[in-house]
Formats: structure tokens, C-alpha cells, sequence
């Protein structure tokens, strides 16, 4: 090969991961509408124009498109498409989508039109049920749909990434089937949270199914969940704060000593704590300035409506009365200072205090629309260890560092021998040395990116000398700990 075309090889590279990064938000956005809507409706059509334009810029000079999943990775025509974090809810999405169809990729041949992705899209979204996935590629063959084919899972071939996967470092292993946790978990908070606004009461046992995978690999001591709490989607934030909430409060029973079954319980209490939220109007929650007396009321109450609503759930367990607790107590703080005021000689439950505790953790470093910017990790976690550490449990509190560590995942240092690094994972054996990725290296030069340099941890003959604030550098942290 000449110097002149492996640049231009690596720019077509470049290109394909851009346009597959592309072409799943446009999926993503067309199954999601055809969820809502009929093929015929005008929000279908305008999402399918949009996801055409993609797919015949792809097949302009190609016989073929194939879109393919391989070890929880996306393969668009052999190149792999990057988990970004402006991608990640449509990445996640659709491995989950084409899991549940037994589905490992689809073919677009060149003379594909709108009638038949109309059709195909109307098989494709029936296979959400069970007994019709397996029935999925004759369906297409038999509705006439010749310009798109789906490739069987069980047809893939996995070897090759199999091999590179045996080979990847353990952390690296562990972040991996982390973020696939993560992402499940995400999307069963969502299902949660949208079937408790129409039924007035959550799914307690879809909930305890979320929160069994998160128990498995904090009781593993895999803290790479906690890590991922960092990455912070505006438009997911809902979901995400529950999934978060219901992680670190899980690590911080771990650390505390809690058994299993607790920390499941515990888990659940997290992942529901919030629900009375869903009775404020969506334009308070999201409002920049300062509430009203009557808004500020309305906020005020969301505990007890979370605790009416898991009321309402049959039977009475542990796990219930727990979440009502949660729910209720969550903003009340260990001195007593929050809400909702209880006249009677009336503290906060171990239980409750914990998802206090990663509640206002995750809360303090989320965007909002008044600030200039988020507070970083570590800022949040310097205001809980400073002006309002009398709000919460001492020893929860010394918990949750013990979670997070002392520069918690997102966080950017300057270390004594000059390195910048970004902190990826906490490390529950010391919670001054993180796993770290290399940003740059003392003298100025930065790994590559197929090369990426990570500090599993960070070495003993290292030290965070400082912690640089975002705009002191010009990094993209959430993609970094997205990929």
C-alpha cells in the first residue's frame, strides 16, 4: 500500500463510523415513531425521509449496506460505530431491539424505496413479541420485501471479535459488560417510570429484574457501573438519575457492610424513589428560575405522591415498605432540616438515608438549564463534604466517597510527574488511585485513539497533584467515557 492511500483508507473509515453513528439515531428516531404512530402518518413519513437520506448516501456508489451487531458492538459495512455519548440512547436501544428479535444485522441492497421500509418496519415492530421474532425473516420474504434482508444472529461470525475481545485488559472487559448493565438497566427504568404514569403504580417485579444485574457486579466488586454515572444525557436524565440513584446506592450498602438481599431492596428503593415527580407539570421541573410559592409547594409534595403511588401495588413486602420510605423520606435530611416537616419525633430510615444520599450526589452534578455549566463530579462531591455535609448520615457520607473515590469517574487531574488523565472507574481497594485513561502525556504528545493508555490503576509511583476544571481544558470527557 502507498503513503497516499492509507490516509485515504483511515478517512473512508472515518467516514463509514460517522454515517453508521448517523444512520442508528435516524433508526432509532423511525422506531421509535413507529411505536406512536401508523406508517402512513406524516411524523412517520418526515422520519423516514430523514432516515433515506442516510441510507442512499451510504449506497450511492454500493451495491449494499449492512448494519450488523457483533459482542454488543455495531458494524456498519465492517467498520465499528463508536458508543458517543450524543449516540448512546439510540446505540443501546437498538442492541436491545435487535436482541429481543434474534436478530444480528440488517442488509440494505441498493434498490431499496419507501413502500418497502414501510412494510418492513411494520413486521419488524410485531417481532416484539416472542413467539413472532423467530418468524421474523420469513415474514419479510413473504410481505415482498427483497432490498432488506435480516441476518440471524446465529449466522454472525464472531470469531474475530471474540479473539480481540479474550485479549482486551480485565477493566476493559468489566466497563464493557458494565455499560451493557447500564443500558438495560436504563431501559427498564423507563419502562417503569412511563407504565407507573398510566397505571398510577409502578412494575415492582420489572423493577426487582433491573436491579438484579447491578447487585451481581457491585457484590463482584466491579465498581465500573458507579463510573458511568458520570455520563449525564440531557434528554434521558429521568432514567438516567434512576439508574444511577439505584447504582450507587447499592455500592454504598456494599460498602457499608449491607447483605445481599438488602442491597437488593435497596436497589429498588433507589430505582423508584422519584416517582411522585411524575405528578409535577413537566414546565415546573424544567423551569430556570425560582419557583413560586405554589410551585415550590408542588415540589415540595412529590415525596408523599411517590409513596401513594407504591401504595397502591398489591400484597405487602419488605421490599414495598422500603420504597414507600425511600420515597417519602429521601428529602429530609439526617438533622431534620428538608421535607416533607413531620411534627412527630419522626428520622429518616437507614434505608432512606442511603438513597438521600446518592440522590443529592447524582442530583448536584446534573445539567441545569440556570447554570452555565454542571458541576463536575468532583465540585459535587466537595459541596457534600463541605457546606451541607450535615444534611446527611457522617457515615453514609464517608460511604459514598468510599463509592466514587475521591476524584469520582469524569473527573480530569494533573498528576506530579505531569500527565493529564481522565478518571474512568473508582477503585474501591484505594480511593486516591482511580482507573484512569492517558489525555496527555508529559511532554505534550497524546496517545492515539486506537491506542488508548490506561492506568489500571493509577500507579503507586503517581499522585492527582490537582483536579482541572472543565474550562481549563478541551477535552470530551462524556465521549471518552462513553466509547
Amino acid at each position: 500500500m502507498s503513503e497516499n492511500e492509507l490516509p485515504r483508507e483511515q478517512d473512508e473509515s472515518a467516514w463509514m463510523a460517522e454515517q453508521g453513528a448517523t444512520l442508528l439515531v435516524r433508526l432509532s428516531a423511525l422506531m421509535r415513531t413507529a411505536r406512536t404512530y401508523d406508517v402512513s402518518n406524516q411524523a412517520f413519513q418526515n422520519q423516514m425521509r430523514e432516515f433515506m437520506v442516510v441510507l442512499r448516501g451510504l449506497l450511492e456508489d454500493a451495491a449494499e449496506a449492512e448494519l450488523v451487531v457483533v459482542a454488543d458492538y455495531f458494524y456498519l459495512n465492517g467498520i465499528r460505530v463508536k458508543a458517543s455519548a450524543d449516540v448512546l440512547g439510540a446505540y443501546h436501544g437498538l442492541l436491545a431491539d435487535f436482541e429481543r428479535r434474534h436478530v444480528g444485522g440488517l442488509r440494505f441492497l441498493n434498490a431499496i424505496d419507501e413502500a418497502e421500509v414501510e412494510r418492513f418496519f411494520q413486521i419488524f415492530l410485531a417481532a416484539e413479541d416472542p413467539a413472532v421474532a423467530d418468524h421474523l425473516p420469513q415474514a419479510v420474504v413473504e410481505a415482498a420485501v427483497s432490498n432488506i434482508a435480516i441476518v440471524p444472529a446465529s449466522e454472525l461470525d464472531a470469531e474475530e471479535v471474540s479473539r480481540e475481545l479474550e485479549n482486551e485488559p480485565k477493566h476493559q472487559a468489566d466497563r464493557r459488560r458494565a455499560k451493557k448493565v447500564f443500558w438495560r438497566a436504563m431501559m427498564g427504568a423507563k419502562k417503569i417510570v412511563l407504565r407507573a404514569k398510566q397505571t398510577g403504580r409502578p412494575d415492582l417485579r420489572h423493577a426487582k429484574r433491573v436491579v438484579q444485574p447491578i447487585v451481581d457486579s457491585i457484590m463482584k466488586q466491579d465498581y465500573s457501573l458507579v463510573g458511568l454515572g458520570a455520563l449525564k444525557s440531557h434528554d434521558e436524565y429521568t432514567y438516567a438519575h434512576c439508574v444511577n440513584v439505584s447504582v450507587l446506592s447499592i455500592g454504598i450498602g456494599q460498602t457499608l457492610g449491607l447483605p445481599r438481599q438488602t442491597l437488593a431492596d435497596l436497589g429498588v428503593a433507589g430505582l423508584l424513589h422519584d416517582l411522585g415527580k411524575m405528578t409535577i407539570p413537566g414546565d415546573v421541573l424544567r423551569k430556570p428560575g425560582k419557583l413560586s410559592a405554589e410551585e415550590w409547594g408542588m415540589m415540595r409534595r412529590h415525596p408523599i405522591e411517590g409513596a401513594i403511588m407504591i401504595s397502591r401495588m398489591p400484597g405487602l413486602s419488605t421490599v414495598m415498605l422500603d420504597s414507600m420510605r425511600a420515597c417519602l423520606e429521601h428529602h429530609m435530611n439526617y438533622n431534620r432540616t428538608g421535607y416533607p416537616e413531620i411534627d412527630l419525633d419522626w428520622g429518616q430510615a437507614t434505608m432512606s438515608r442511603i438513597v438521600a444520599m446518592a440522590d443529592c450526589f447524582d442530583a448536584i452534578t446534573a445539567h441545569r438549564a440556570y447554570d452555565t455549566r454542571p458541576r463536575t463530579p468532583f465540585e459535587g462531591l466537595q459541596l457534600l463534604l463541605g457546606p451541607i455535609r450535615t444534611n446527611f448520615d457522617p457515615a453514609v457520607l464517608w460511604s459514598l466517597v468510599r463509592t466514587v473515590g475521591l476524584y469520582p469517574a469524569g473527573s480530569v487531574l494533573q498528576t506530579a510527574s505531569n500527565h493529564v488523565v481522565l478518571v474512568l472507574t473508582p477503585n474501591p481497594k484505594d480511593v486516591t488511585r482511580p482507573f484512569c485513561r492517558v489525555l496527555v502525556r508529559p511532554d505534550g504528545t497524546q496517545p492515539p485513539e486506537d491506542a488508548p493508555e490506561d492506568w489500571e490503576p493509577m500507579p503507586d509511583t503517581e499522585h492527582a497533584e490537582r483536579v482541572l476544571k472543565p474550562e481549563e481544558h478541551q477535552h470530551r470527557t462524556n465521549e471518552l467515557l462513553a466509547a
